[in-house]
């Protein structure tokens, strides 16, 4: 399955060739190196059965977030 992936602003960070479908929380890298978390899964707008989009940030704004509740 295609991943298009979005930051929270909607812009366009790239996209990512999985074969397991992704789940929100799940961490990944991307070819840029950079890792990031995602936080919501969307069926692209093309509604391509085989392309999702997914809301990612990047691993160290999820860190931060989540030692600020706990």
């Amino acid at each position: 399955m295609q991943y298009l992936m979005m930051d929270i602003h909607q812009r366009f960070i790239g996209t990512l060739n999985r074969n397991a479908q992704l789940a929100i929380g799940d961490v990944l890298e991307a070819s840029n190196a950079k890792t990031y978390t995602v936080v919501s899964i969307n069926a692209a707008q093309n509604r391509d059965q085989n392309t999702r989009s997914v809301t990612v940030i990047p691993r160290h704004a999820a860190l931060r977030s989540k030692s600020a509740i706990g």
